[in-house]
């Protein structure tokens, strides 16, 4: 998106203060194990599991939806091939990729980040094992039906893609998904549903369409499109649910939270003292492992992490935000920004 001067200089401000921009800088030291142009990884010094790494871009943004385009596209189009380092080096089968936006979300860091997890069956992990239990009502679903293929129409004129002519062919191994779920836009390679009874109001489940179903199998621009949906979707719920903040959660691989191995990024809308941040979020611990090994041993993976696509001038707009009615009321979001100096400002306090 594009920023304000005087958004400017309030994250300016916020970066002297930023734990994790002195960490970048070398400032404070990092258990750092990649590190490009404008991305950065580290190992967690606080971790939920063992293996656990962060991934940001190094200039400071507190949520998604302040990256350039660019940035965007560079940030998640490395994802496949971190996840498949981490793998590699903690030999395990699956890999979580964790988002909070918003403090109502879990989000504690006022640097926008993400957390991979890798996961395995049987690992004691239970934080992403929920039990599905709301119903949104129909006069809201109807408003996110009508207005997500708009917002991802608007998308696809941001970011042709040469792919791109339609819905695309129903795959096989999602048939119980569009059985038994709502469906809300489909395309060539994201079906995006609503289940019908789901973790909180809102909950939306973007489908990667790829067969290979594993994050790492996904083409940097295969990877730029699911997220991009996911976030699309999150600022979906946003504006059209009203809600204080979105968590995004990618699974990806067998795990005992997901039996049948789909690549999934699951959208949970989120309200202030919802209580789900209670089982989903992890206590920060001291592991009984040392840090040190795990880094060297990730790091010794990264080292082909790369982004190989030759970089285009682009929009430096992610998302773009429409008049969503909700009963009688309108919310304009004047491209994100109200929503966004607020959701600053949640983090701050």
């Amino acid at each position: 998106m594009n920023l304000t001067p005087e958004m400017k200089a309030q994250l300016q401000e916020q970066k002297k203060q930023c734990v994790f921009c002195k960490l970048i800088s070398g400032e404070m030291e990092a258990k750092k194990v990649f590190e490009d142009d404008l991305t950065i990884s580290m190992v967690d010094i606080h971790p939920a599991i063992k293996g656990h790494i962060t991934f940001m871009p190094k200039e400071h943004y507190p949520i998604l939806p302040y990256l350039s385009q660019e940035e965007f596209k560079h940030l998640f189009g490395i994802i496949p091939q971190l996840c498949q380092a981490v793998k590699e080096a903690m030999v395990t089968t699956s890999i979580n990729v964790f988002i909070a936006n918003g403090g109502a979300a879990g989000q504690q860091a006022g640097h926008f980040l993400m957390h991979l997890l890798p996961r395995e069956n049987g690992d004691g992990f239970f934080n992403f094992f929920w039990k599905p239990k709301e119903t949104l009502e129909e006069e809201k679903l109807k408003i996110l039906q009508n207005n997500f293929p708009i917002m991802m129409g608007n998308h696809f004129k941001r970011n042709p893609m040469s792919w791109h002519t339609g819905t695309g062919e129903m795959v096989s191994y999602l048939q119980d998904v569009y059985a038994n779920e709502i469906i809300l836009y489909e395309d060539e390679q994201a079906l995006v549903v609503m289940p019908k009874k789901g973790v909180v109001k809102g909950h939306i489940q973007v489908y990667s369409k790829i067969e290979e179903k594993l994050i790492e199998n996904l083409s940097i621009d295969e990877a730029f499109h699911l997220f991009s949906t996911a976030s699309l979707a999150a600022t979906l719920v946003f504006e059209g649910l009203g809600v204080h903040g979105t968590n995004i959660i990618l699974k990806s691989g067998e795990t005992d939270d997901n039996p049948d191995g789909k690549l999934c990024i699951n959208i949970l809308p989120r309200m202030a003292e919802d209580g789900l941040n209670n089982s989903l979020l992890w206590q920060p611990k001291e592991p009984s492992y040392d840090l040190d090994s795990v880094k060297s041993r990730i790091k010794d993976k990264t080292w082909k992490v790369k982004y190989k696509e030759e970089k285009k001038k682009v929009e430096e707009t992610v998302v773009e935000s429409k008049v969503i009615k909700i009963g009688s009321e309108e919310k304009k979001s004047n491209n994100g920004v109200d929503e966004i100096k607020e959701a600053i400002e949640r983090i701050n306090n």
